[in-house]
Formats: C-alpha cells, sequence, structure tokens
C-alpha cells in the first residue's frame, strides 16, 4: 500500500528491488480523506521506480462507522480499505499478491488502525524488524526517493475533533486553508485541527514566531472559509 509518505515509499522501493518490478503493485487510495499531495507523491514514486501503480477509489464517508469519528474510526478505515483493494487485485488478476503495510516501529502503540491490518492478513515488515521513522528517512535519502524530505502527514479525518461528524465540504476546506496557511509560512509544516467551529493550528517551535507576526493575514483566510476563528497551539508540533 503506497501512501505517498516516506514509510511506504521506501517499502515499495526495497519490494521492487527483490521481487523486480514485474512482481510488484503499488496501490494508492483517493479517497475525501486523502490529500491530493499524498497522491502526488505516489505517483512520483512509481514513476521513479518503473512499477504498475494503482489508483483505487474509496468513499469511507459512506461508512457511518468511519463518518461517526469514533476513536473506531481508524479500524473500520483500514478494513474498508483493504477490502477495496482485494477488490482492485482480483479485477485486474493479481489477488495472489500479498498487500504490505508501511507502519514503522515508532507508530506501533495506540492505533486501532493495526488490530485490522493484523486481522486482514496484512504483512508489515517493519514492525517485524524493529525498523524506526529515523532508519527509514536515511533510507530514502540513499535510495534517492522524492519523499526522502516530505514532511509527515496523515489522514483529513485526523484534523476533526473526535465525535464530530466528518463531511466531505469541511475536509476540503482543512486541505485547502492548510495549502495557504502553509504557503504563507513559506511552505512550513503544520496542522489546522477543527474543534467546534474554530481552527487549532500546529507548528514546530521554530515557526511560531511567523504565525504570529502573519496573524492578520492567517485570521482571514481562515474566517473567509467560514470558520468561527483561530488559535495557535503553544504545544509545538514535533512529529518527523
Amino acid at each position: 500500500m503506497l501512501s505517498g509518505g516516506v514509510d511506504s515509499s521506501v517499502l515499495t522501493y526495497l519490494a521492487v528491488k527483490a521481487s523486480g518490478p514485474e512482481n510488484v503493485i503499488a496501490i494508492t487510495v483517493n479517497s475525501p480523506l486523502t490529500f491530493k499531495i499524498d497522491v502526488d507523491f505516489a505517483c512520483k514514486v512509481t514513476k521513479l521506480l518503473n512499477v504498475r501503480h494503482l489508483i483505487v477509489q474509496v468513499d469511507e464517508l459512506s461508512n457511518i462507522n468511519i463518518a461517526l469519528n469514533t476513536p473506531l474510526r481508524c479500524y473500520y478505515c483500514k478494513k474498508m480499505r483493504i477490502k477495496v483493494i482485494r477488490e482492485a487485485l482480483k479485477a485486474h488478476g493479481y489477488d495472489h499478491f500479498k498487500i504490505i503495510d508501511g507502519t514503522n516501529i515508532d507508530e506501533a502503540h495506540g492505533r486501532p488502525g493495526l488490530k485490522a491490518l493484523k486481522e486482514e492478513g496484512v504483512y508489515s515488515p517493519y514492525l517485524m524488524f524493529d525498523v524506526t521513522k529515523n532508519e527509514i528517512r536515511e533510507l530514502a535519502c540513499r535510495f534517492g526517493l522524492p519523499t526522502a524530505h516530505k514532511p509527515p502527514n496523515s489522514c483529513k479525518a485526523t484534523r476533526i475533533e473526535l465525535f464530530t461528524p466528518l463531511r466531505r465540504e469541511i475536509l476540503d476546506l482543512i486541505e485547502e486553508l492548510e495549502i495557504e496557511v502553509g504557503k504563507l509560512l513559506g511552505n512550513a509544516t503544520l496542522r489546522a485541527r477543527m474543534s467546534n467551529g474554530y481552527i487549532r493550528i500546529e507548528v514546530p517551535e521554530d515557526v511560531m514566531h511567523r504565525v504570529f507576526n502573519l496573524r492578520h493575514e492567517i485570521m482571514r483566510i481562515i474566517e473567509d472559509k467560514g470558520f468561527k476563528g483561530v488559535t495557535l497551539s503553544l504545544k509545538p508540533y514535533a512529529r518527523r
């Protein structure tokens, strides 16, 4: 499963080197929860590696267990995505292929989606061999992958407070404002999380002063999209 992040990109590279491109299929999910930039990076990786690439469409919001945005959202989402991936593989005559996932050992705790992966028989090599995020980034740099320095990302649903139902239009607005505010801050890594109609901005510590200096422009971007207002988290965003 190629999400477009550094973890799955390195895994795809290793699979191609171990088995040959003819024995590897990269599958990317495109859905209301997927950021366009991640799909774009997935396409860059498959083009570089000259490997077959299937982009499958999934509408997770049609599943009430996902749309209600409970703590088990990730579990049901993984279940749904894997089902669609298996159907796509079968439709293309590749149902004998094994599905592998790029979850690393640093992310092995507190993720309901991992339970779904295990139940569905998905292989997670990084977990099997205790591979860390730093080790994966080092490999990506050595292999010259376009995702080597790509900031980490997660699905759009992580930007919405739990128990707030997921709506496509809000998810799209979150994506738009992260792009616009990110550019305003010099392409800084950030998270825009919604709670009760307000947006909380999370940025690395060295970017906080830029947020304050550009607060009026940021407020205008966010309020123009219909949100009530914006706050800056004093806890720095620190995911690698």
